[in-house]
């Protein structure tokens, strides 16, 4: 493909079946049929050759996501809402540190790109700032911590297990994948027996962690867990693989328009509360997304003025504290508390 193709459409229109599978682009594969509209842009001098590689690469990480998320395998099944799940789901890898913001853009850019070729309009499109990715720096603007109100509603129409787990992630900021596999059990004799509990199972890179046990809502949620748990070694019910069982949660929560990981964003900006009062005695000193005080300066200048030190002692103050919760996400760099903490 040096050169401009011959005879390969350029539009929607131009397919001989536009209404066949995957809007006609000549592949019953997803995938092969996003790199298949890829071209067509190319042929239209709309992209690049590398453009089509790359682009393709990005759509099929979304192809996957809806097949083994929502059973879609055909681009005429996809709606808005499903790339906004997407969009959430990038979200939380830039959380938990998988991914960049930057590369969070790029990935939801050749989604839009591949679905507006293919359905012949902007009826999918999804930005970024809609969806409250953060901007390419990293630091969010968007709040996206469930509140209080907004965790009881959600529990109120879970099953037990599911309500469970949910309280786990918000009361000890727990991955689902890690409030999954982890036995509530064990962690609730550790939390009475040293104040701490540790975290080992379905962590990032293998890597167990520590989190502190400050009150009592944590040992009611890890007390709860275990009588759901019974006698199995985790939350994943006897009969399931972890797989079966994330497949199943996720389409409840779909349903719900529930995002698990905003438990871990409110567990952050608690930690980060609770830290600074600790060392403070002052309470209520909220970071930049619940302050509202943007990044850097101007929030320096608040903590400042909010436990009476100078601006550069509250510096070293905020910058000790996102240590802290980073260490308690599972994170080794505080610049991922930026997507939670702003």
């Amino acid at each position: 493909m040096s050169k401009k193709a011959k005879n390969i459409s350029t539009s929607r229109g131009q397919r001989a079946n536009p209404n066949a599978r995957n809007f006609g682009l000549g592949s019953r594969d997803m995938k092969q049929a996003g790199v298949n509209a890829l071209k067509e842009k190319f042929a239209a001098s709309q992209i690049g050759f590398k453009s089509v590689a790359v682009q393709g690469q990005r759509f099929g990480q979304f192809a996957s996501y809806i097949r083994d998320s929502f059973n879609v395998r055909d681009m005429r099944s996809i709606t808005q809402d499903h790339v906004r799940q997407y969009a959430q789901e990038l979200d939380s890898r830039i959380s938990g540190g998988e991914l960049s913001a930057k590369s969070a853009h790029d990935y939801l850019a050749a989604v839009n790109s591949v679905l507006g070729q293919a359905s012949g309009h902007s009826d999918l499109r999804v930005t970024a700032s809609e969806v409250g990715l953060p901007d390419r720096s990293g630091i969010t603007t968007v709040n996206k911590a469930i509140s209080e109100s907004q965790h009881h509603k959600v529990q109120s129409q879970l099953d037990d297990r599911l309500k469970a787990i949910s309280s786990m992630q918000r009361s000890l900021g727990m991955r689902f994948e890690e409030a999954c596999k982890n036995n509530p059990t064990s962690m609730y004799k550790e939390a009475v027996d040293s104040r701490t509990v540790t975290i080992s199972e379905g962590t990032k890179g293998g890597q167990s962690r520590t989190v502190p046990i400050i009150n009592p809502n944590q040992l009611d949620a890890l007390r709860n867990a275990s009588t759901v748990q019974g006698n199995h070694h985790s939350m994943i019910p006897a009969h399931q693989t972890y797989a079966q069982f994330q497949s199943q949660s996720y389409k409840t929560y779909h349903q719900l328009g529930y995002q698990t990981h905003s438990e871990r964003h409110a567990y952050a900006q608690h930690s980060y509360r609770e830290h600074i009062r600790t060392i403070t005695g002052v309470s209520d000193v909220r970071s930049p997304i619940e302050s509202g005080y943007k990044h850097g300066q101007a929030h320096h200048q608040y903590i400042a003025d909010k436990v009476n030190c100078s601006p550069e002692k509250a510096k070293q103050l905020d910058h000790q504290v996102r240590e802290m919760v980073a260490k308690e996400l599972g994170h080794h760099r505080i610049d991922i508390t930026n997507a939670y903490l702003g």
